[in-house]
């Protein structure tokens, strides 16, 4: 069951509940002879993925494997079905940093935090009509706000698709205070498979690097490489959930409302987004500004007018109100 992110031990507490059609975390613990903590935390696991459900008392009950594993396996095809569709562009962006060409193809490697701090700032100046961003950690850059709000001012859309660790705690809570700009339109999926910055499609800067000693990064602006990068960044556009922001609330999808159902709020539409992409409680509790405490108590209280139990749950639930 590791092929669908259930690890061995988990996957042993799943097969005890299953011969037993559920259990106590006081089962768990005596059963396999763990701490109860630690039992706890592997019920949770099994929790989120949907293959138990958990009743007030607490008792955790198995669900219909073949339902449940059926829906596992079907997000991990998903999962490479993306890889598979961006081979094609990583591919081109794999072969020009392989043979970079100077002067007439307008791209070249550079890897000193300087250059590559001036470049990235450059596009951001630069830009006239359009800024796309695919944004992950590691950062080498602190989130500038001001540029954003420059760009926007002078008439500039902007458009950031946020990985789900850029919320998470490894990136730095300075960092984390002013990732999202309140006048770009963003958006926040699972996960990225590079950094990227794009001006009026003339001009990218691409990260040729994901460790956070190396900062080697593709500056281009030849017609073929931008164009790879721009439909890399549609792919991702289109796929990831929006984040609504000061300037950008989240448009309401259109469709069949029940008569009396009220609209959510985009602090809820946020919430269920970050849901999808596996923002962890921590992290967004910190995005949010609030504490662990109170935002466990909007997540119950987010439940209770969807009629859910769980994230998988919710997402169900919002998705039949047309919420998302």
């Amino acid at each position: 069951m590791e092929l669908v992110g259930v690890d061995s031990e988990t996957e042993a507490v799943y097969r005890h509940l299953m011969g037993r059609g559920g259990g106590t975390v006081d089962d768990v613990a005596e059963a396999l002879g763990v701490p109860h903590e630690r039992s706890l935390d592997l019920l949770e696991r099994l929790h989120r993925v949907g293959l138990v459900s958990r009743r007030a008392s607490g008792e955790f009950l198995t669900v219909d494997p073949r339902h449940a594993l059926r829906t596992l396996v079907e997000s991990r095809e998903r999962q490479l079905a993306v890889i598979r569709e961006v081979a094609s562009s990583l591919g081109t962006i794999f072969d020009t940093a392989k043979h970079p060409t100077s002067g007439e193809s307008g791209t070249t490697l550079i890897s000193s935090p300087e250059v590559v701090g001036d470049h990235y700032y450059r596009l951001k100046r630069s830009a006239r009509s359009e800024i796309l961003e695919l944004a992950r950690p590691p950062f080498l850059l602190v989130p500038n706000e001001p540029l954003v709000e420059a760009a926007v001012s002078r008439g500039v859309r902007v458009r950031a698709v946020y990985a789900a660790s850029s919320f998470t705690a490894a990136c730095g809570a300075e960092e984390l205070d002013g990732l999202v700009s309140r006048r770009e339109e963003a958006r926040i999926t699972a996960t990225l498979p590079i950094k990227l910055t794009m001006a009026d499609r003339t001009a990218a800067l691409v990260s040729l690097s994901l460790t956070a000693s190396s900062t080697e990064c593709l500056y281009t602006e030849a017609p073929p490489l931008l164009q790879a990068l721009a439909e890399l960044f549609e792919h991702y556009w289109a796929l990831a959930s929006p984040l609504a922001t000061a300037s950008h609330p989240t448009v309401q999808p259109s469709g069949h409302r029940v008569s009396g159902e009220r609209e959510p709020t985009d602090r809820e539409l946020n919430l269920l987004a970050m849901f999808a992409a596996g923002v962890k409680d921590e992290a967004i509790a910190r995005q949010f500004g609030i504490s662990s405490r109170t935002l466990r108590r909007r997540i119950q209280d987010l439940y209770l007018e969807l009629g859910a139990t769980n994230r998988f749950g919710a997402g169900v639930a919002a998705a039949r109100r047309n919420w998302v």
